[in-house]
């Protein structure tokens, strides 16, 4: 079988590209570093990247042509539907968070103009304080949508500047984008994987208005968080590791303040119930709680059904993220208030489209109440050409979801055995079948199935190395797609941990201790022949072990997830 060897050039994305495409090759460790540093060199070169990342192809292009017709050429342009962009963005740009990037609030200008029906809120600022707001597009996930964008570029002659004096009263009311049909199978397509092959089918109650899209992942995050803490006041708690903008975002977006608990076993969950014993002696209101299952990147899964009954038991909202698992394997909505997903993903699993769904659980206490708070708060950002490809692509979820089970588990037991040969350089594998929490996983899997014999772990992995050395030769010599995101149709690799949480000291010893480790490099599953996948793996741990080798015997070898503390 041969060793797989990526099919595009740096900055490009996997066949087939399109300007939709969210994979890239960014080929190299010192390239992610470089990223992670904001060198702009190979920013400069990218064509195709994940859309949250920055504006790319269509969203730049409406961008620039929306700057030029309001006679701001000089400057650069975020394009959004939402307008409660424009006061996070001057929270964001202005934030101590920001360092020496920090801005003020005129360096931002806002304008609102009238395209082709759709009013859209453009920020202006120049070019060089784009390091200090692009996290405002990344994070929320609000930015306007390729697809969107380009629907909106054949009606740019239609563009209107609207007026409005800021000081002097609100932001000109959104028009938001019409919903359609699509919209409406894609939340009965939501709700019928929900049903399927239940834990338990009682509990499994809810139908299409209790389904919620948005244009990200982030997007849903973004507005239920808000809506949250403004309905409810109080700390945020994040259990475990979830993904990075989430962590970040979250962190910046607590008004009254976030509490992180790394850990979630059995331990963790005892801590976080003594907290919360302690914070309502104290009269201190929890607003919410957030966790993903498994998280990210780390694969740990929480028992649910605890943390559903501490939720109960204290009255704050319980939010699970079920992205990583994916609703064809676990079935985790009765153990939840809300259900988020981000449809970008497996759901989608072509890599050509953004999306993101909230799920209400009607058996939750809290339904009733959150269905009047959405319902009256909710409102469409997710243009009907991204709705009609996420429908779709999901079409042939369950057997993706089959190969892309099959592949990371097939990697993962690979990977794992090598920790034993001579001279390994793999010091651990993170994967839910092999961890300790592999029960609180198990216990929520789906029954199998004709069409999905066997409910799985999901497409995600992380490999640990003895020394960033080792990961680094592993990872400029295997031939997986080097690119953020995961659950698409080819494998992809990130040097995930060391971009994301490497470049602050504090953060990455933080890290470090619960199992998030700089010397790592986290596998997302594609669709390819499983063999391929496994001589792919071994030809770049050759590699690695020669890199191993070299160093001797006396490097460090990292203490393991097994034996941390908190």
């Amino acid at each position: 079988m041969p060793v797989l060897k990526t099919q595009s050039e740096f900055g490009h994305a996997p066949p087939p590209q399109t300007p939709y495409s969210v994979i890239t090759n960014l080929p190299g460790w010192d390239v992610a570093r470089a990223i992670r540093e904001g060198d702009p060199a190979p920013l400069k070169k990218l064509v195709h990247i994940y859309p949250r990342f920055m504006p790319t192809h269509y969203s730049a292009q409406l961008g620039h042509e929306i700057a030029k017709r309001l006679g701001h050429t000089d400057k650069a342009a975020l394009v959004y539907l939402n307008p409660a962009v424009w006061p996070y963005t001057l929270h964001h740009i202005t934030h101590e968070n920001r360092g020496d990037k920090r801005l003020t609030v005129q360096d931002a200008t806002l304008k609102c103009v009238d395209i082709a029906g759709h009013r859209v809120y453009v920020v202006l600022v120049s070019p060089t304080a784009i390091p200090a707001v692009m996290l405002t597009w990344q994070n929320p996930g609000l930015g306007i949508s390729i697809r969107g964008a380009e629907g909106l570029l054949k009606g740019i002659d239609t563009i209107k500047e609207v007026l409005y004096e800021a000081e002097k009263g609100p932001l000109p009311s959104p028009t938001w984008t019409p919903e359609t049909e699509a919209h409406g199978d894609l939340r009965t397509r939501i709700v019928d994987l929900l049903h399927r092959a239940p834990v338990d089918a009682d509990k499994v109650k809810c139908i299409p208005s209790d389904v919620f899209l948005y244009p990200t992942g982030m997007a849903a995050i973004f507005h239920s968080s808000s809506l949250l803490t403004k309905h409810r006041p109080g700390t945020i708690a994040v259990l475990g590791i979830i993904f990075h903008n989430t962590y970040h975002h979250l962190i910046e977006e607590c008004p009254q303040g976030l509490k992180h608990f790394g850990k979630v076993d059995e331990q963790g969950l005892s801590a976080f119930e003594d907290w919360l014993k302690h914070e309502k002696q104290e009269g201190r209101p929890v607003s919410h709680a957030f966790v993903e299952v498994p998280g990210n990147p780390t694969l740990e899964t929480v028992d649910t059904n605890r943390l559903k009954e501490l939720s109960e038991e204290h009255g704050f909202f319980l939010i699970i993220d079920d992205t990583i698992s994916g609703f064809a394997n676990v079935d985790v909505l009765s153990r939840s208030d809300i259900l988020l997903s981000s449809l970008t993903k497996s759901f989608s699993g072509y890599a050509n489209v953004m999306g993101g769904s909230i799920v209400l659980n009607p058996t939750s206490p809290h339904y009733h109440n959150l269905r009047t708070l959405f319902k009256e708060s909710h409102h469409n950002e997710l243009f009907a050409s991204d709705a009609q490809v996420l429908l779709s692509n999901s079409r042939d979820l369950l057997e993706r979801t089959k190969i892309l089970n099959r592949n990371a588990l097939a990697m993962a037991n690979f990977l794992n055995s090598a920790r034993s040969a001579p001279d390994s350089p793999v010091v651990n594998v993170q994967y839910p079948k092999q961890l300790s929490s592999k029960s609180n996983y198990d216990a929520i899997l789906r029954r199998a199935t004709p069409e999905l014999p066997e409910p799985g772990y999901g497409c995600l992995l992380t490999v640990e190395f003895s020394t960033v050395e080792a990961a680094t030769a592993f990872y400029d010599r295997a031939g997986f797609y080097p690119s953020p995101h995961l659950g698409g149709h080819v494998t992809i690799m990130f040097a995930y941990n060391m971009v994301v949480f490497g470049k602050k000291p504090d953060e990455k010893a933080y890290m470090h201790e619960l199992g998030v480790r700089e010397a790592s490099v986290r596998i997302s599953a594609g669709l390819e022949n499983e063999q391929d996948l496994i001589d792919t793996l071994t030809d770049a741990l050759e590699v690695a072990t020669e890199v191993n080798k070299a160093l001797g015997p006396d490097i460090n070898t990292p203490v393991q997830v097994s034996r941390l503390v908190e």
